[in-house]
């Protein structure tokens, strides 16, 4: 009798032990949504190291990029109704549940990169980013990734306020990149990322604005003859994750997750800082376009302040931050 319970007990630690192991085995399977293409930093030095360096904390992270999973706001519904786990979407997105966080990226509000990486810290945006948590599902993890420095390039010279002009300008489908092309003086013409280099290439806009690696990396060089330096705006994107995804983590690895969301984070700075300046370097070098450097930011920038700060929604915020951030 005492041999048989002694052999049930260890059947059940057998068992129990099994299942414990089991369950420390099963891995956190999520997927990575990213608009941009493998070659570009949010992939190649942040999605994908990623991937790998959570792999180690038990995690199994898909990365689709190349706007396999829709636009940025079709991504941004998906993270906010759990059919995605995480994406790095451009906050000016998230102004369908919050309106008032357009203003991080409206045009001019940062000199530097500096700036638009400190603005997360700031109680505006923090505020900000608890409001999105509260109504759209939408939790902002780590440091945000910077997508670079915007310029605008096309088939127009540009020196000058008035060169904006008539200018068909494509920008996001976004209410705040609408008002950024008219801060400008363009003709904001909203056109599908996917569809960009097509409507440059057919004459469907005249112009478009991205950073120098996207520009380079995404082949908009090809069909554009000019790039100016206008460095209208500073993008840096956060980092978000469903909350239901994120309650269902353990604290060790929502730890993780923030720990590499930020070391992310530091890789893309380092990457665009470096692709920014061989893609100018190879342009100089090769002609393939125009880098127009001689034009008159101030003028075009004291333009799009006056538009911003005052009119909008979030104008009096605009005209705060730029305070703040001096």
């Amino acid at each position: 009798m005492q041999i048989k319970r002694a052999t049930a007990a260890i059947a059940a630690l057998i068992t129990s032990t099994a299942i414990a192991t089991t369950a420390q085995a099963q891995s956190v399977e999520a997927t990575f949504g990213i608009l941009f293409g493998p070659t570009t930093p949010f992939v190649a030095c942040g999605g994908n190291p990623m991937a790998e360096e959570l792999a180690d904390a038990g995690f199994d992270i898909s990365v689709v990029h190349s706007a396999q999973l829709g636009s940025e706001n079709q991504m941004a519904e998906q993270v906010s109704f759990g059919e995605l786990e995480m994406a790095v979407i451009t906050s000016s997105i998230f102004a369908a549940w919050s309106e008032n966080i357009s203003v991080l990226e409206t045009y001019y509000l940062y000199d530097n990169v500096d700036q638009v990486m400190k603005v997360y810290t700031t109680p505006t945006a923090q505020a900000l980013m608890d409001e999105l948590l509260e109504v759209a599902n939408v939790r902002v993890v780590g440091s945000p990734w910077l997508y670079g420095v915007r310029n605008v390039f096309g088939m127009k010279e540009i020196h000058g306020p008035d060169d904006f002009s008539g200018m068909r300008l494509r920008v996001p489908e976004t209410p705040v990149s609408i008002e950024g092309a008219k801060s400008l003086g363009a003709q904001p013409t909203p056109v599908a990322y996917s569809e960009l280099y097509l409507a440059l290439q057919q004459g469907i806009v005249d112009g478009a604005e991205a950073p120098i690696p996207i520009i380079g990396l995404e082949s908009f060089d090809e069909p554009a003859e000019y790039v100016a330096m206008t460095r209208h705006l500073i993008t840096a994107a956060p980092f978000v994750v469903n909350e239901d995804f994120w309650q269902s983590l353990n604290a060790e690895e929502q730890e993780a997750l923030t720990t590499a969301a930020t070391s992310a984070s530091e890789r893309v700075r380092e990457c665009v800082d470096t692709a920014e300046a061989e893609t100018l370097a190879k342009w100089k070098e090769n002609g393939e376009v125009t880098v127009i450097e001689d034009l008159d930011v101030e003028a075009i920038k004291a333009k799009a302040r006056e538009h911003f700060s005052s009119g909008l929604p979030y104008s009096e915020t605009y005209v705060k931050l730029l305070e703040d951030l001096k």
